[in-house]
C-alpha cells in the first residue's frame, strides 16, 4: 500500500482508568503505535512501541482510530477501518502488521473479539 505523500498525524486515546494511552504518530516518514503510561515521568512514558509503516503515506487524522476494548484489556490501532497494531495490557503481548505490504497482524480470537475485529 505505498502512499505518494503525507502529512503528520498524531492520534491518541486514554484508557478509561486514565493510566494508559494508545498513541499513533506518523511524522511523514515513519509511523509507530505506542503504549504510554500516563503517570510516568517525561522521557519514560513509552512502555511499548510497534512499527507500522515506513515512508511517506497519505494518511489523514480521519483515517486513524485508536480503540480500547470495553474492559480496557487491549488497545488497537485502526487505519481506514482495519486493525494494524494491538497491545494486550493483560498479557503484555504485542501484535503489528505492515501497512506498506497490506499484511495485518495475526490476532488471537480473544483479542480480536475484544476489539470487535472481523
Amino acid at each position: 500500500m505505498p502512499c505518494p505523500s503525507s502529512e503528520e498525524v498524531f492520534e491518541s486515546s486514554v484508557r478509561s482508568k486514565g493510566d494508559l494511552a494508545g498513541v499513533f504518530e506518523h511524522d511523514g516518514e515513519t509511523g509507530y503505535f505506542y503504549l504510554y503510561e500516563t503517570s510516568a515521568p517525561e522521557g519514560r512514558k513509552v512502555i511499548g512501541a510497534l512499527h507500522v509503516l515506513s515512508g511517506p503515506c497519505a494518511l489523514r487524522a480521519a483515517d486513524v482510530e485508536i480503540r480500547w476494548a470495553d474492559d480496557g484489556s487491549v488497545v488497537g490501532l485502526f487505519i481506514q477501518g482495519r486493525v494494524w497494531a494491538v497491545f494486550d495490557t493483560t498479557t503484555g503481548a504485542e501484535y503489528a502488521g505492515n501497512f506498506a505490504t497490506g499484511i495485518g497482524p495475526t490476532l488471537p480470537d480473544r483479542v480480536a473479539a475484544a476489539l470487535t475485529v472481523g
